[in-house]
């Protein structure tokens, strides 16, 4: 990827996936103080040019979770976006710190929603994942292969 990183980059999300979700609410316990976990990651499928990121939040009381989420957005890259992100090369792609972080927002924000969706008019409802700044969570470029490791 060269250095410039001031581009515009094309893409579209193109699909939205609920990859698990368990709520538990005989786990929760009132006066329990309540841990929040929270996972992200990146994939890629090189050949139709699309980009997975994949969040998961956790509530849990000492770390047993209650309620346990995971989606992912699928977002297409057109190709000359694609082509400044990949380094033929080292066999990598590499999306700036800013853009995945921008991504990872989009689908934080997409998993707050489905899990207020599924706990809609329940007591569970009250827990949200919290509108912190996601973006923090992604200390420099992500790297990744352009394909997948063999077994």
């Amino acid at each position: 990827m060269p250095e410039n990183n001031d581009r515009r980059v094309n893409y579209a999300l193109v699909k939205i996936i609920t990859e698990n979700i368990e709520i538990e609410p005989t786990g929760f316990e009132e006066n329990k103080p309540v841990k929040i976990n929270v996972g992200l990651n990146f994939g890629l499928d090189s050949k139709q040019h699309l980009l997975k990121v994949m969040f998961m939040n956790a509530f849990a009381h000492d770390e047993v979770p209650f309620i346990k989420i995971e989606a992912s957005c699928i977002f297409a890259i057109d190709p000359e976006s694609w082509e400044f992100f990949q380094n033929s090369d080292s066999g990598t792609f590499t999306l700036p710190q800013v853009f995945a972080g921008h991504l990872a927002s989009l689908t934080a924000s997409t998993t707050r929603g489905i899990l207020h969706e599924r706990t809609d008019n329940t007591p569970m409802n009250r827990f949200f994942i919290p509108a912190n700044n996601i973006e923090e969570m992604i200390k420099e470029n992500v790297v990744l292969p352009l394909e997948p490791p063999q077994n």
